[in-house]
Parts: C-alpha cells; structure tokens; sequence
C-alpha cells in the first residue's frame, strides 16, 4: 500500500505544479524539490524579461548654499515600448515643465547609438544596440521632454520624441566608451535655438563615480551651480542607495561639457585622450535602471 500512497501523493504535486505552469517530467522531482531551500538560477528571462527600463531618476531640486535637495522621480513601464508615466512625489508630472529634463532627455537621445524597433510578427517593440541605451530611448520618449504631440500608429508615435530633439541637434562625432574612463560622449552641434544653449555641446554618460570625478558644476533648473564635494558626496550617496537594497537599480549619471573643446583640437583616433576632452562637466542627473 505504501507504493501506491506515495505515488498518489507526488502525482498530486506534480498535479497542482502543472497549475502554475511547472511541467514535472519525472515523479521524484516532486520530492527533491519539496527538500529545496534555495534554487539558484540565471536571472536573465527566468526571473526578468531581459529588457532594461528606467525605473527611477533624480536631479537637483536646490542648491542654496551648505543646503540641497533632489527631485526623484519615478517612472512606469518595464519594457522597450514607450508607454509609461514619470511621478515625482506620487503626482503624475509633465517633464516639458522642468528645465532640467529638458536637458536630461536630449541627452538620452543624442549620446546614444541604439533604437527601438517594432517587430511585426510579434506585435512588440525590440531593442537595435545596447540594452542600456535602449532604455535611455524608451525614457526620453516616456518624458516627453518638449510636449511634442504624439500621434499616428504604434511605432510612429514611439520614435516622435526623438525625430523632435534630431531637428534640434546634430550629432558629429561620437567618443566612445572606454574602461579606462567608463562614459561615452557625443559632441553635438544646436540646429535652431534652445533652453540648453546655443553653442556646441558634449553629452556625457557613464559611471557615477568617474563622471562626477570631471564634473565642477551642477545643473539646478537652468542654472548652473559649482559642485562641491559635499554636492558630490550627496549625489554617490543617494547613487548607491538607487544600487542597493530592494531595488538594486543600475545608475549612470548624465552631464554636459557646455564649453567643449574645438574638434580640430581633438585626437579621435586616440581613445586613452577621451578623458582629457570630457572634463569641466556639468552634472545634470542619475537615471536608474
């Protein structure tokens, strides 16, 4: 009798296992998985659906002498279609209203050498490149950064964001990462008039640590403040929280070099000089992902 009750009870298990979509191919699996207190496993599509997404970010909010503060956002969506929402607070935002996003989402879109496409036989967007920068994309759309009008079919309305900032700006030249200093950057010219400015810029992604070791100011709305080391100690501070705990977010910060130096100045065939080209930056902020 024994036999049989035993085997009547795994085939239960397997039973409700199959319930939850667990296929159970042999009877004693049931059993060694009953005497199971920890299963390690590959994270990457068992555990996640191996798209990276914004989930949180932050920027300055104030900076009045020895006191400072943040504005971190939040934003929905976890997948590479640009349908989300960013709060700040709880309360739902538009991005165009904060000058700094403005900023923070041209930088998403110009240092950056990915996209999203829409794969119509599976009805779903993908990622072309990276899937850190694909991520940047799908934020920048989600922001909105300049209340462009979205309109027409689902990938027409999920690339209007960056047609937009494209008409803004042109990319020359990218410098591209690099171990060594742990960002890249794009050197960019301004095609009509802009909040960010009216000269050339270099936007910069990478690292925390590394970026704000060559930033000496912060962005706070449109102004500019001098970053101090207790600024930056704030900043890692708040980085390695983002990186920690429940969340365990991975973070890049985002800066602009508003005075770079001359192209012609430039030796782009040498990638160990690109460090020296990304120095008196501007902190902008910290996206997580």
């Amino acid at each position: 009798g024994l036999p049989a009750v035993i085997t009547t009870c795994l085939a239960l298990g397997t039973r409700r296992m199959a319930k939850k979509n667990a296929i159970v191919r042999s009877l004693p699996s049931v059993e060694t998985l009953g005497c199971t207190s920890v299963i390690c496993s590959d994270k990457t599509g068992t555990l996640t659906t191996n798209q990276m997404s914004v989930s949180r970010m932050f920027v300055f909010d104030k900076v009045e002498g020895g006191d400072s503060s943040f504005s971190e956002f939040e934003i929905t969506g976890s997948t590479y279609e640009p349908i989300g929402e960013v709060f700040l607070r709880g309360q739902k935002v538009k991005c165009a209203e904060f000058d700094v996003l403005q900023e923070m989402g041209t930088i998403c879109i110009m240092c950056n050498d990915s996209a999203i496409d829409f794969n119509e036989f599976k009805q779903a967007f993908e990622k072309v490149g990276e899937a850190t920068e694909t991520a940047l994309i799908v934020l920048a759309e989600k922001m909105n950064p300049f209340n462009v009008s979205k309109s027409g079919d689902r990938r027409a309305a999920a690339i209007v964001c960056r047609q937009d900032i494209e008409t803004k700006w042109k990319k020359e030249f990218t410098l591209e990462f690099s171990r060594d200093r742990k960002s890249m950057s794009s050197y960019c010219v301004p095609l009509k008039p802009s909040r960010i400015g009216n000269g050339p810029k270099l936007f910069v992604k990478g690292a925390p640590e590394g970026v704000l070791d060559r930033c000496t100011h912060a962005r706070v709305g449109a102004q500019k403040v001098p970053l101090t080391s207790a600024l930056k100690n704030r900043i890692l501070e708040l980085t390695r929280q983002y990186g920690t705990g429940r969340d365990t977010l991975r973070c890049l910060a985002l800066a602009t070099a508003d005075a770079p130096m001359k192209p012609d100045d430039m030796d782009l065939g040498d990638s160990n000089k690109f460090f020296t080209y990304e120095v008196n930056l501007t902190f902008i902020g910290v996206v997580g992902m």
